[in-house]
């Protein structure tokens, strides 16, 4: 079961002095390597008789852990907060069923208070990387793991400028509701992703290549970036319309490696095209084309 997972299940027996206590901690993270007693009892000003007993709670249900110099906070009490942020903000009153879950993220359906559904994507980088080390030390590096949670939120705060950026230029991308720490909700495409669509769910491959390489342009010219990792691996087609997902490798047109990253976006959606559906681009002229160096629109194979 995922942490959020977790999360979600306990988020309703969790009391407002719980909450407290895991923000105290989460609050401390900048300043110690695992946060002691005496530290969360001030950033949280409960009594600490009261935060011994709310510490010991949170640990039980695997939020926290306990090591030598204090407690740490683990990837499912950052959930938690985040859950209980949007609960709080009438912006996720369920969580449904896992979308996807990768080496980078986790993603869940969920429905409002009006039973209007989204995703909810929550970042996991380092997790494999975590888990081995914790597997190895049979222990919780404190210093590790809370450097992860704060790269992880890092990451869903790049994305959400990436979504603004993209869907400002017009560029097909899943419209960006709300962020809470290293968690982006936004709104639910009804699609399959590319690398699982077959010859016979797409009717016209060659327009739909061409759709995609325009988004790029859109992206580039009007956006002024990179998705930085394009893939059929994080475009959505819902039988009409392709959707570009995953903007949190994105870098700006001025960014050092931008058109080598922006070259290895065409590679690998060209490459994908070529192989399944047998359609040859040039990918220096779709190049040419998406950055506004050739005009007009991209001839159809």
């Amino acid at each position: 079961m995922s942490s959020a997972q977790i999360a979600a299940r306990a988020i309703k027996s969790l009391e407002r002095e719980d909450i407290r206590v895991l923000e105290a901690i989460e609050k401390s993270i900048p300043s110690f390597r695992s946060i002691p007693m005496p530290r969360i009892e001030k950033v949280a000003k409960l009594h600490p008789d009261e935060v011994k007993f709310r510490l010991g709670r949170l640990n039980k249900m695997g939020f926290i852990v306990r090591d030598r110099f204090g407690y740490v906070l683990l990837s499912a009490g950052l959930d938690l907060l985040a859950l209980n942020h949007f609960a709080n903000k009438n912006l996720v009153q369920g969580m449904g069923k896992s979308i996807g879950m990768g080496k980078e993220s986790d993603v869940f359906e969920v429905v409002n208070d009006s039973g209007e559904r989204a995703v909810l994507k929550f970042y996991r980088i380092g997790r494999t990387s975590f888990r081995s080390t914790r597997r190895s030390r049979s222990y919780v590096d404190a210093a590790s793991q809370h450097q992860w949670l704060t790269i992880n939120v890092r990451a869903a705060a790049k994305e959400e400028e990436g979504l603004k950026r993209a869907s400002k230029a017009g560029v097909n991308v899943p419209s960006f509701i709300a962020r809470n720490r290293h968690a982006v909700l936004m709104s639910e495409i009804d699609g399959t992703m590319l690398y699982k669509c077959s010859k016979e769910d797409i009717d016209q491959p060659e327009q739909l290549l061409s759709e995609i390489i325009e988004n790029m342009r859109k992206s580039y010219i009007e956006g002024r970036i990179v998705n930085g990792d394009l893939s059929e691996y994080n475009v959505l087609y819902d039988g009409t319309r392709s959707w570009i997902i995953d903007w949190p490798q994105f870098v700006t047109i001025n960014h050092r490696n931008a058109l080598e990253m922006l070259r290895r976006d065409v590679e690998n959606i060209t490459s994908f095209f070529r192989k399944k559906f047998q359609i040859p681009t040039e990918e220096d002229e779709a190049l040419a084309y998406i950055t506004g160096k050739k005009e007009g629109k991209m001839k159809e194979s």
